[in-house]
């Protein structure tokens, strides 16, 4: 199996990329990651490239600006992080312990991003 994992989150500019990011460091062959937002900000958040910076998935960041969900293709798997339930029909949902913009909800979103493409590539 292979496809794309769509990481949603409510501005698309911070926890998705985090996500998608850790994903893309390890996605089994054949799977890539993109991103939305429920409402897209204007910008990338400032702190995705800061929790990101000097790692080894710092230069896998998406910079575009945020999308929203509308203008992504359907995806194989969905995860929505820290939105509202249902808000994203058929989505895994992430609720984040940390949910400030800090280390531990980076290293939360690493862990969880590398478990699930370990499970897809199973």
């Amino acid at each position: 199996m292979s496809g794309t994992v769509l990481f949603v989150c409510p501005h698309g500019a911070g926890k998705s990329r985090i996500a998608a990011a850790w994903f893309s460091g390890v996605a089994p062959p054949g799977w890539t990651a993109t991103t939305a937002g429920l409402t897209p900000q204007d910008q990338v958040s400032v702190h995705a490239p800061r929790l990101l910076a000097g790692s080894p998935v710092e230069r896998l960041l998406d910079h575009d600006l945020p999308r929203p969900l509308a203008a992504v293709p359907q995806p194989a798997v969905a995860v929505a992080i820290d939105c509202p339930p249902g808000a994203v029909p058929g989505a895994l949902e992430w609720r984040l312990e940390h949910g400030d913009f800090d280390e531990a909800m980076a290293r939360e979103l690493r862990e969880r991003a590398e478990r699930l493409a370990g499970e897809l590539g199973t």
